[in-house]
């Protein structure tokens, strides 16, 4: 019985433990502010997630970041000021639409580009058969 016992309890502990998450209890000024830094921690990539945004992760860098966007919200900047800060610091990738430069051009141009040459070579072999 004393083995069941002390089985269970680890079961608890261990499943309560895995259910665990961060729960924030940042404090807003207003609800206006509070509106738009979760606008903006929404549009936030975390990056050590897959694909998930600030408010949905819980890893530890995201909640610094999350922290650090309401802070900077709570300080009255800008959209474009957390997000240039954001960038700047930790890379285009936790922007979820990233600017139109260097390797990001390459990605977005190379398909559509791949595209227009397979149907370019198609024509001209079906064209050198006829």
């Amino acid at each position: 019985m004393r083995r069941l016992t002390w089985s269970l309890m680890l079961w608890c502990l261990v499943t309560t433990g895995a259910m665990a998450e961060v729960v924030d209890t940042w404090r807003f000024s207003s609800p206006e502010v509070q509106a738009r830094a979760l606008a903006i921690s929404g549009r936030l990539r975390c990056p050590q997630c897959q694909n998930q945004s600030l408010l949905e992760s819980t890893a530890p860098v995201a909640v610094a970041m999350r922290h650090q966007v309401f802070a900077m919200a709570e300080q009255g900047k800008s959209e474009q000021e957390i997000t240039g800060y954001m960038t700047e610091r930790y890379g285009d990738f936790v922007r979820y639409q990233p600017p139109w430069r260097g390797a990001a051009l390459v990605l977005w141009l190379f398909p559509p580009l791949l595209l227009v040459a397979l149907a370019v070579a198609l024509w001209r072999y079906h064209r050198r058969r006829q």
